[in-house]
């Protein structure tokens, strides 16, 4: 039994989070999906309710099959019944462009909100606005217009279909670079939020809460921070966890996402582009603006767009501080990094003995009982300290959702200081988990100061650096924008002490 063409916008939204997952193996989810156009699923709405129309094309630009897309994907608060003419009250709280080409992979982008940008009919705005005044369509025109790039498609998602999707997944492990709460008790006004530091698993709810906080930091970090959960969630969700969830997902995705895809065969030619873009890495293009003095906006400049723009079309990645989750190929490791010298990388700093700092003393003794021994770094930023809030955290990880098994972990949260890595934490973190999702497939193996460290990349930058023990398995995380060098992470890795107990 075929599927009813009102459905067929319905599967795109599945399709956007396949394409989120881009991988050599979760592209092939996508099948599943192709499958219930052919076969038909379950044509239930998840959770009641009316599907959502789809959206209007708007100026979209027309492509060949076979042909690079290009898709806007747009995280807003909720949805308006309203023409595109009205106030739409709803918002774009979170805007990517994904871009898909069969031979050489994808690329994704993420465009901060707070983007001053030239809104057709309103003068210059924040780039969110243009949802919340014309919705997809006005959306759809201030991206081309500030960016340059043509968009063939676009997918609207509600926040509830992120949530639902992620709890469908099991929830997914996440490494928490430090500690956010906030309850507004202290007179503040904005989102709650309570997720603490570690790598631990997150569900629906708190991922969002996660992904969308800005307020001690700012949009580059948040786009920083979203680029982090694309690349765990990747390296997590195998595609049998795609297509045994499928029918779930699709019902998810019926009731809370727009598109203006209607047609079956526009949807079939993008899957395929899918499946075959997944068979390459994909790369993360870094959204370069700076504050305008004055106002709250980010501007871009001339020279940053003609950057950017190159780097999404030709799949290129972002070199520098950023958060590109295209990887070096195994074993091939980088002069820098394999360099061997008794002297400090740039930076870092030689930190007296914290074997009596009471905290470090009373996780020790904590987690003496799961038999994990505490490191600490004997050597640090020369700039930032510890973190306010949980600078050492003794907890217990959970392998998955309902398990009664826990890994016992701590996790030490360190700030990169002031100026241009306002915001920005690394960390050591240490469990008996000695498989954990994090330290599968590590790119390079390098020997520093008679210790092999495991060495996991995002581009040309280290993300983390990994040391495994009889007792347990010891990493250091880079800050969500990759602030510390090559060197600086090896040579803190290389720097972990005991705390004796």
């Amino acid at each position: 039994m075929s599927t009813p063409r009102r459905y067929w916008p319905r599967y795109v939204g599945a399709l956007a989070l396949v394409v989120l997952l881009m991988g050599a193996s979760t592209a092939f989810a996508a099948i599943r999906f192709g499958d219930c156009l052919v076969i038909g699923c379950d044509q239930g709405t998840e959770g009641g309710g009316d599907t959502p129309e789809p959206l209007p094309p708007g100026p979209l630009d027309p492509v060949e099959p076979g042909e690079p897309q290009t898709l806007l994907l747009i995280g807003s608060d909720g949805r308006s019944k309203k023409s595109v003419d009205g106030d739409f009250g709803a918002h774009s709280d979170t805007m990517m462009l994904a871009h898909l080409d069969a031979d050489r992979g994808a690329a994704v982008m993420s465009i901060p909100r707070d983007t001053e940008a030239d809104v057709p009919g309103y003068g210059p705005r924040k780039i969110n606005e243009a949802f919340t005044l014309g919705g997809s369509p006005l959306t759809v025109k201030t991206v081309k217009g500030l960016l340059g790039i043509d968009i063939n498609h676009v997918v609207e998602i509600d926040f509830e279909a992120f949530q639902r999707s992620v709890n469908e997944l099991g929830c997914l492990h996440q490494d928490i670079d430090r500690s956010y709460f906030n309850d507004n008790s202290t007179g503040t006004n904005y989102a709650a939020i309570n997720v603490r530091s570690g790598y631990q698993l997150v569900c629906g709810g708190d991922t969002l809460d996660w992904v969308r906080f800005r307020h001690t930091d700012n949009d580059l970090v948040r786009g920083a921070r979203q680029q982090e959960f694309l690349r765990s969630a990747k390296a997590q969700v195998a595609f049998s966890r795609l297509l045994s969830s499928g029918n779930d997902l699709v019902k998810i995705f019926r009731r809370y996402t727009r598109t203006d895809i209607t047609k079956g065969t526009e949807l079939l030619t993008l899957m395929k582009l899918a499946v075959e873009a997944g068979k390459h890495d994909f790369s993360s293009v870094r959204f370069r603006a700076s504050d305008q003095p004055g106002t709250s906006n980010l501007a871009v400049s001339q020279t940053d767009l003609a950057i950017m723009r190159r780097e999404f079309q030709r799949l290129e990645g972002s070199r520098g501080p950023t958060t590109s989750p295209k990887a070096q190929s195994k074993g091939k490791t980088s002069s820098k990094t394999t360099k061997q010298s008794g002297a400090l990388a740039t930076g870092l700093t030689k930190v007296a003995s914290e074997t009596t700092k009471p905290e470090l003393t009373e996780a020790s003794f904590k987690l003496a009982a799961g038999k994990l021994p505490v490191y600490y770094p004997s050597v640090r930023l020369a700039v930032g300290g510890y973190a306010q809030r949980d600078p050492v955290r003794a907890y217990d990880i959970r392998p998955t959702r309902f398990s009664k098994r826990r890994y016992p972990a701590f996790r030490l949260t360190y700030s990169a200081g002031e100026g241009k890595y306002f915001g920005q934490y690394y960390g050591v973190q240490g469990t008996t988990w000695k498989d954990a999702p994090i330290l599968r497939t590590a790119h390079d193996t390098v020997e520093r100061r008679g210790r092999k460290l495991q060495v996991y990349r995002a581009g040309s930058r280290i993300r983390t650096v990994a040391w495994v023990t009889p007792s347990g398995a010891y990493w250091v995380s880079n800050s969500l924008s990759l602030a510390l060098t090559n060197s600086q992470m090896l040579d803190i890795a290389a720097s972990l002490r005991r705390v004796p107990g």
